[in-house]
């Protein structure tokens, strides 16, 4: 986030609604002050109860103030972007993995789209767009989705290479955030269930007690809401997925195939 700051320390609050209330969604605007910018954030505030606005411009003062919300969602302006997008955006995401990120702008090229989406950001949206469309990409992003055009994903897939890198991103952007909702012990354990392995195999590989490695098995059924490891392992590969319900998706493709061949 260092990287939002502005060479000026002259720095502008435009707008701050303070701390989110419990169970809101905190998003964090950072633009230039223009009429601009004040509408996007007019708008966002406009989609519903549960956002909460702190809208700045890049400063100094920005980091300070991005800390202070601790925001889920990050609206920045294409105008603040600095070259090398992919370096700019990166860093972000390292400080901030589990930051979702939408830019907005106006004259918004494809081919700059494309490096955007490659870079990490999870959507986009025009200046012009209303607050109907705003909310409807803040409600994909908030969600695990990515808020882009078709014909900027249809790129992706005609390069088989770009949309693995693509996806093998957001795979690794949610085990984060899974790891993050884990013990280090559990999350020791997980990955060992996920090899397979028998609870006296993972006791030696984590250097655990049978008693202790089931002790925490039991608080990993429990946090996943499953019964035994092979119900975990999928509920792992769900949370993980870019995909809603992986698992889902597999048993119904599987049972498809079985219903084609009867």
């Amino acid at each position: 986030m260092n990287n939002l700051r502005a060479s000026s320390s002259d720095v502008t609050n435009i707008h701050f609604n303070g701390a989110a209330s419990e169970g809101k969604i905190r998003i964090f605007v950072v633009g230039h002050k223009d009429f601009s910018i004040d509408s996007m954030a007019r708008m966002v505030e406009a989609t519903g109860d549960n956002y909460t606005v702190s809208c700045v411009e890049p400063g100094d003062a920005c980091m300070a103030r991005f800390v202070a919300t601790e925001p889920d969602v990050l609206m920045i302006q294409n105008e603040v972007l600095k070259e090398p997008l992919e370096r700019f955006i990166h860093g972000i995401m390292h400080d901030y993995p589990n930051i979702r990120i939408l830019v907005f702008g106006k004259d918004m090229d494809d081919e700059h789209l494309y490096r955007l989406v490659r870079a990490g950001v999870h959507g986009y949206i025009n200046e012009r767009m209303s607050g109907e469309h705003i909310q409807r990409a803040l409600d994909a992003v908030v969600n695990g989705r990515n808020w882009i055009e078709r014909h900027i994903m249809e790129r992706f897939i005609s390069t088989r290479h770009e949309l693995d890198e693509v996806l093998e991103n957001q795979f690794y952007e949610k085990i984060e955030q899974l790891c993050n909702s884990l013990t280090k012990r559990e999350t020791e354990i997980l990955c060992e269930v996920v090899k397979g392995l028998a609870i006296k195999q993972i006791a030696e590989q984590v250097h655990l007690s049978h008693q202790g490695v089931k002790m925490h098995l039991a608080k990993l059924f429990k946090k996943f809401n499953v019964a035994n490891r092979n119900q975990l392992i999928l509920a792992a590969f769900d949370e993980i997925s870019p995909v809603e319900e992986l698992s889902m998706l597999l048993r119904n493709g599987l049972q498809r195939s079985l219903d084609n061949n009867n």
